[in-house]
């Protein structure tokens, strides 16, 4: 369209400048000709204008842009991490329990596998041995869970900061592909604690890390509910219906597995944790 108006102005060039005397041409159809061409020469470069967006205009919907990306870029960040949480949970708890049956195949129930109870195991000064609660804890996973679950590697003495001193630990750690861990410990259960996004922040109950638990049958009933094991951590006795599982979660965030777990592992609207 363009092209052709060009074409057309240079046409029309050489009518639009005619002189006296030129012709037949008089004087008022020369006035005519001169505005025909004025009109049309001020359409062409109208047109042209309209072409071209301004500078402000380009700032203006630049900054709109950045308005609207600053208003939705937190919640789709928000919406991402939940959903990566849910799936490795959801993941880590079907991988655990289908582990945990498939080791009952070969070492019969696991409400009676064998166990040794943290606090058991003294040193030489009456103390729980750290050194001796992490043994126990090597020796129940080596035989019930590490051959059924596929892992990257496993720290069998891990250490910790404490008070700007590196200490060890009673836990063992398992790293799985997905970049999340497990720390396993001994206790009255056998606990797994499960971050979601390994080593990375926040490293706090209720947003990354969650706990779970595998218990004997002297423990199972409290921990988890009637025969059933292998579950969220959360006393039974405060976590027995949802209500009261979403106030503990609130003010013992160690427990908060237990409320998504009772949720088909997704988070509802009143999760008490931004993750």
């Amino acid at each position: 369209k363009v092209f052709l108006k060009l074409k057309n102005a240079n046409e029309n060039e050489q009518l639009c400048h005619p002189k006296l005397g030129s012709g037949s041409l008089k004087e008022t159809e020369i006035l005519n000709i001169n505005k025909s061409c004025k009109t049309e020469q001020s359409t062409f470069q109208n047109d042209n204008a309209k072409a071209a967006f301004t500078l402000a205009e380009v700032l203006i919907t630049l900054g709109i842009i950045g308005i609207v990306a600053a208003m939705t870029l937190p919640a789709l960040v928000q919406n991402y991490k939940k959903k990566e949480a849910i799936t490795r949970l959801k993941k880590f708890y079907s991988t655990m329990s289908q582990a945990i049956m498939l080791s009952e195949n070969d070492n019969g129930p696991s409400i009676d596998w064998e166990k040794t109870y943290y606090g058991d195991i003294k040193d030489e000064d009456g103390n729980v041995s750290i050194e001796g609660n992490r043994n126990a804890t090597i020796v129940y996973f080596n035989k019930y869970i590490k051959p059924y679950i596929k892992y990257v590697k496993v720290d069998e003495n891990p250490v910790e900061l404490q008070d700007g001193e590196t200490v060890q630990t009673d836990s063992i750690v398992v790293y799985l592909s997905d970049g999340s861990v497990i720390v396993i410990r001994n206790g009255a259960c056998t606990d797994f604690h499960f971050d979601v996004n390994g080593n990375k922040p926040p490293n706090e109950y209720g947003k990354d890390k969650f706990a779970f638990a595998l218990c004997p049958r002297n423990k199972a009933e409290n921990e988890c509910g009637g025969s059933k094991n292998w579950c969220a951590y959360c006393p039974t006795s405060i976590c027995n219906t949802r209500e009261k599982a979403l106030q503990t979660c609130k003010t013992q965030p160690v427990s908060c597995g237990r409320v998504l777990m009772m949720d088909g592992w997704e988070f509802k609207e009143d999760y008490p944790y931004k993750l």
